[in-house]
């Protein structure tokens, strides 16, 4: 056996990825920002030099990643937005950062056999799912995988002392940086490796890391600006103190490699813990004994080097995501695992040192088994947001936000009673939840209730004024004639997030004023948003019929008839026949 994996090993590995992972490529965009990042993204639809300069000079999802957006922009070329190229994608880049895995493994002089092994757990650990089936976190995918070609440039450069490779690694951290700012602590895993091999940190292992501090520290404040911009910094200090978010940092420690031991009860969503008379569940309080203790026993032993090596790799790739700067609305999730989980791979190799190969061998081996049935199992639940949320309603079902997610996925179905009973239930758990009393708020107006709905959209605004509550709340005035209170709603949600359905729905508003010039100002932004925005082109043939204009008008008509608009339809068989 040991001489077969010597010789496939590899091989073996990426194949049992590949039929792990497979059952993602049949699945369909999410509603997790994937409709944002490539559904509606325009600056992917084509390979322009101006569309190339609006990646490079924009954000996505308060995020900038112009490398993994470029990747997107090169898939949507073949076939549009066909979800399985892109599932593909993500699939092939985890390959890829399978095999360079198991390079860095072997640079580090690890025997081969216990190699691929290592590398059998990190390919297909069911924690590893959410990078991997999830579109929109590919960029999770390819910051690692220039993050592991950086390593092997700087691995050679120790061995070597050509400046070639020095090069090579300040290069691929680049990339990897603008793939994804999670790589700004890679200089500290370098000065970590340089302590590895030489049991020492000289000054000029600072001295040449200098220019990789100095792109950490830019990228660093680029992404604290874009996710300040885009609303997703969390002020932890209405909900939790100081002392409080230090016993939940050191929780997400040990959380990961407890999950990664033990990978049960998986979730997209693992949320923040509620404090029942000013205290936290007991397991926060003992987190930070339980590290200390650890650490301590690691220090106590660092003669053994990769034991060292492996805890700091862990630690400094995923301090960036222990939410020290909180970001979002969740204490941990599986994908921040992702590249951290070769430093814990690190760790099992120094502590197994001691055990007899053949042992290792099928001790690994029954794990690696369990793993892959796990994670195929896994992949299973991102075939839709309603089997997503569903299965973290289950795990976790006081999160009012997985109830909120599949009310939404649910109204798309047309399931207008089931979604409505979500998101009552998200407002239940979570009263100045703004986004649900939006959503109810929206139903409400759909049942005639303008007062509920009303009620729940001035709340709503009250609690976040964001884009969708001001949007709803014009069209329940719209609704009730109340035009200008309308128009007034339509440019607050239109500054907050400009988008095509805003504007459409604004130059509706003013028609029904007579003020035509303004509308057909608000339907070209509309187009500028959207081009083939089916609801504007309707609205755009309408006023064209209505002005004698013929030729026009069946032109839109023709427009929103393509992507299957009713009343389009209906307009095409009636005027332009």
């Amino acid at each position: 056996m040991k001489s077969f994996l010597s010789k496939y090993g590899l091989l073996l590995v990426l194949l049992l990825s590949v039929i792990a992972f497979s059952e993602g490529l049949k699945h369909d965009f999410t509603n997790l920002d994937d409709q944002v990042q490539v559904v509606e993204n325009n600056n992917i639809k084509n390979l322009s030099w101006e569309k190339f300069k609006a990646i490079f000079s924009s954000t996505s999802v308060g995020m900038y990643q112009p490398i993994s957006t470029l990747f997107y922009a090169i898939t949507y070329q073949f076939d549009g937005a066909n979800p399985f190229n892109f599932h593909l994608l993500s699939l092939i880049f985890h390959l890829l950062n399978t095999f360079l895995a198991f390079t860095i493994f072997r640079k580090f002089g690890i025997e081969k056999i216990y190699a691929l092994l290592l590398t059998a757990i990190f390919s297909l650990h069911p924690m590893q799912v959410e990078s991997v089936s999830w579109v929109s976190a590919f960029s999770n995918l390819v910051f690692s995988t220039f993050y592991l070609l950086a390593l092997i440039q700087y691995l050679k450069f120790c061995s070597k002392t050509q400046w070639k490779y020095y090069g090579l690694t300040l290069l691929f951290f680049l990339l990897s940086l603008l793939s994804k700012s999670s790589a700004v602590t890679l200089p500290l895993v370098l000065i970590a490796i340089d302590y590895f091999l030489k049991n020492k940190i000289q000054l000029n292992s600072w001295l040449n890391k200098i220019p990789f501090f100095v792109l950490s520290v830019t990228f660093g404040l680029i992404t604290i600006s874009s996710r300040e911009s885009a609303g997703h910094l969390s002020d932890l200090s209405i909900q939790f103190d100081w002392l409080e978010r230090i016993f939940l940092i050191a929780y997400s420690v040990l959380f990961y490699p407890f999950k990664w031991l033990f990978p049960f009860e998986l979730s997209v969503f693992y949320p923040y813990p509620e404090v029942t008379n000013g205290l936290l569940p007991w397991i926060y309080y003992a987190a930070p004994i339980v590290l200390l203790l650890l650490l301590y026993l690691v220090w106590k032993h660092r003669e053994k080097s990769f034991l060292v090596l492996g805890s700091l790799f862990y630690l400094l790739s995923i301090s960036v995501v222990l939410q020290i700067i909180p970001v979002g609305n969740q204490l941990t999730t599986d994908r921040y695992l992702y590249l951290p989980m070769l430093g814990l791979l690190l760790i099992v190799y120094g502590l197994s040192k001691s055990i007899k190969t053949e042992k290792i061998i099928y001790l690994f081996s029954i794990w690696i088994i369990f793993l892959a049935f796990g994670a195929h199992q896994r992949t299973k639940i991102w075939a839709n947001d309603q089997l997503i949320w569903e299965d973290v309603i289950v795990k976790h079902p006081e999160v009012a936000q997985a109830y909120n997610n599949l009310g939404s996925y649910l109204l798309q179905k047309g399931q207008v009673q089931e979604a409505f009973n979500n998101f009552n239930k998200a407002v239940q758990l979570k009263p100045y939840y703004a986004d649900a009393l939006s959503n109810r708020g929206n139903l409400y107006s759909q049942k005639g209730e303008s007062k509920k709905a009303l009620a729940d959209f001035n709340e709503a605004i009250k609690l976040r004024p964001h884009a969708d509550a001001y949007f709803n709340r014009a069209n329940e005035y719209v609704r009730l004639g109340d035009l200008k209170k309308a128009l007034t709603d339509y440019q607050q949600s239109a500054t907050l997030n400009p988008s095509a359905d805003t504007y459409t729905n604004w130059a509706y508003a003013l028609l029904q004023l007579k003020q035509t010039a303004a509308a057909k100002e608000k339907l070209q932004k509309a187009f500028s948003i959207q081009p083939q925005f089916a609801q504007a082109h309707f609205l755009s043939g309408m006023m064209a019929q209505q002005e004698g204009n013929l030729q026009t008008a069946c032109t839109h008509f023709k427009q929103a008839a393509q992507q299957k608009y009713p009343q389009a339809m209906q307009a095409l068989e009636r005027f332009c026949r």
